[in-house]
């Protein structure tokens, strides 16, 4: 007769959470949170400037470097935005229904354009996305009665609420950080691996159901949603609008970012755009040619590290680490030899 033997189960093992970059990127939002009490308002308003920017190159990044479309027609839906809620509010539309409406019409637009444009191959995809940014620009340069022509839309009024220099930036921080979130988790539901998956192997994603055409329009849409946010925002810090920002160069200016920062990182397009700003702004100040050292930049990165700035830093840390394990183990090994 066998013995009654009770045996415990084993319990799962316990995921690991590596909680080192979300201490660092909360660090981050903290210190953004109390720029206002020890920056100058000329501070603030550059770093509001690369929070909106750093919005629209993650949302671009979206497309490019996640699921695999090379846009350059993402000027399209950031300007779209920021004139949609920059004409209801000249107009008299309250400030939040034109807020919440903006981003769904570039949303919309995002719709049109990808179920055109994502019917030829990449290369045409490319350049069609390219022809569409240029576009809208010669059309909201032409409508001068409605638009404003080269001289956009100044002197937007915001409300009173959200215009104090304090308050302002806090809501271009919160919006923003929401936005960003928001991206994130579409990343990772069933959607983003879906995506994934159709950027590592389209043939075998279409072989086990996966619908790429539409999967990679509604990629767009999410995408063009949040730039248009992003221009929202600009409008709300800027307080005016003109129409560089649908030029084809303002759809390059995200992807530069992202390269900068790093494509393989969610949030290394927020580095880069941090990084494409201060050479803007601060090189700027000595030459004309401050461009030229981006593109040196970009061109040094690309061929000696294409991970970027974020993909350069997480590897010297993980090199690091590695050296230090390495060593500690040595340590144990000569303290247990006899």
């Amino acid at each position: 007769m066998q013995p009654n033997i009770q045996t415990t189960p084993l319990a799962p093992p316990r995921r690991t959470r590596n909680i080192g970059p979300i201490a660092i990127w909360a660090g981050v939002l903290i210190v953004l949170a109390l720029g206002p009490v020890v920056l100058s308002p000329a501070t603030q308003f550059l770093t509001q400037t690369m929070m909106v920017f750093a919005l629209f190159a993650i949302a671009t990044n979206f497309l490019v470097g996640f699921s695999g479309l090379l846009s350059f027609g993402q000027a399209v839906f950031f300007g779209f935005g920021a004139y949609t809620a920059a004409l209801l509010w000249t107009h008299g539309f309250p400030f939040w229904p034109g807020f919440i409406i903006a981003p769904f019409m570039a949303a919309l637009v995002a719709g049109l354009v990808a179920i055109v444009s994502l019917r030829t191959s990449r290369l045409y995809f490319a350049l069609l996305t390219l022809g569409f940014s240029q576009l809208a620009y010669e059309i909201c340069d032409a409508l001068y009665n409605f638009t404003g022509g080269e001289t956009g839309i100044p002197g937007i009024n915001i409300p009173n609420a959200i215009s104090g220099t304090l308050v302002n930036f806090e809501f271009v921080l919160v919006i923003g950080a929401a936005a960003v979130l928001g991206l994130y988790w579409v990343r990772r539901s069933s959607f983003g691996v879906a995506l994934q998956a159709i950027r590592e192997n389209p043939t075998r994603a279409e072989a086990v159901g996966i619908h790429i055409y539409w999967h990679h329009v509604l990629a767009y849409v999410i995408a063009g949603f949040v730039c248009g946010l992003a221009g929202v925002l600009y409008v709300v810090y800027q307080q005016q609008v003109n129409p560089a920002l649908l030029d084809w160069t303002t759809s390059g200016e995200p992807v530069l970012m992202a390269v900068l920062g790093g494509m393989g990182l969610y949030l290394g397009p927020a580095v880069g755009s941090f990084i494409y700003v201060f050479l803007e702004q601060y090189v700027g100040q000595f030459t004309i040619q401050w461009p030229l050292l981006v593109g040196a930049v970009v061109l040094v990165l690309v061929l000696v590290y294409p991970k970027g700035f974020v993909g350069g830093v997480a590897d010297i840390f993980e090199w690091i680490r590695r050296r230090s394990a390495d060593r500690r183990e040595l340590a144990a090994g000569e303290g247990g030899s006899p």
